[in-house]
């Protein structure tokens, strides 16, 4: 991991009106700082993390924001809330939000046949591809056997042959029948809806549609990128004798696209919560409906 980027929501009643903070929730976060920030100081020495951001969003604002540690072990930069991190596995919710955006405008039905919408689909018989449907891309209930296939791209293995390679992964069970965390089928879902919608690709997709609009204006979707930044959280491994840390490298996770692509930093996520909490509208903006975006919180 890339060190730790937490942003928290509080739940508060739903209104016609962006969600507002009284001063019994107020009262009650400012309580729970102190031990919150005894937790993640503790929680970072025991696995040896070296930095990590922390949020809290209530009332459709970012009411607690702090960085803990260094950017890099040995180091001496700390990290802020604009520090940036490799937000990984995260990224699909954002794809799943621009799904919602293509359902919105009539161009996707969620249980559209993938076959329909991308010929290139195919998996290994008896699979039964033509009962998967567009929202079976999104909900780690493929069939196929958990992180099936994920270890070529450290091979060299680029995004189009990744894809391809799942017509030789047999299926462990029928689709929709048992969980089983994937990320190539993702690859599938970023195609079909950057046609849909009209873009080269999901960046400039998830770029115009979410990011731009929200003013993420510190998030990124390129290992380039994220290097490129001064200020950015260098990537760690767990090991029981220490974090080992890794080398920002293409093959992973951003040759995943919308699997786990995006760089971002504390309070642009706390936009991105903001726009969550409020079912899809942002400063007085609709960005997708609240029913569409229901969807993609449906198990």
């Amino acid at each position: 991991m890339a060190g730790v980027l937490l942003v928290v929501d509080v739940a508060l009643a739903q209104t016609s009106s962006p969600p507002t903070l009284s001063p019994d929730m107020e009262s009650r976060i400012s309580t729970l700082v102190p031990e919150l920030e005894r937790y993640v100081t503790a929680g970072m020495a025991d696995y040896d993390v070296p930095g990590a951001a922390v949020g809290i969003v209530a009332g459709d604002r970012l009411v607690y924001s702090r960085g803990f540690g260094l950017r890099r072990k040995g180091g001496n930069e700390p990290v802020d809330t604009k520090t940036v991190f490799q937000i990984g596995s995260t990224t699909k919710a954002f794809l799943a939000t621009t799904l919602a955006i293509a359902v919105d405008r009539g161009k996707l039905k969620w249980d559209d046949r993938v076959v329909d919408v991308d010929p290139s689909f195919a998996l290994k018989e008896p699979y039964v591809t033509r009962e998967f449907r567009v929202y079976d891309l999104l909900a780690q209930r493929s069939g196929l056997p958990p992180q099936a296939n994920t270890v070529l791209s450290l091979l060299g293995y680029d995004a189009d042959w990744l894809m391809r390679s799942l017509r030789f992964v047999e299926p462990r069970t029928s689709v929709r029948s048992a969980f089983s965390y994937i990320n190539i089928t993702h690859l599938f879902a970023g195609r079909i809806v950057e046609k849909a919608l009209g873009a080269t690709d999901w960046p400039a997709l998830a770029g115009r549609e979410i990011v731009e609009p929200l003013g993420m204006s510190d998030t990124s979707f390129t290992a380039e990128a994220f290097a490129g930044t001064p200020n950015h959280a260098v990537g760690y491994r767990w090991s029981a004798k220490g974090s080992v840390e890794i080398p920002v490298d293409p093959s992973f996770p951003y040759v995943f696209g919308p699997a786990g692509d995006i760089n971002s930093t504390l309070e642009d996520c706390a936009r991105w919560l903001r726009l969550q909490i409020d079912d899809g509208v942002f400063d007085g903006r609709r960005l997708v409906s609240q029913k569409t975006l229901a969807v993609t919180r449906t198990p």
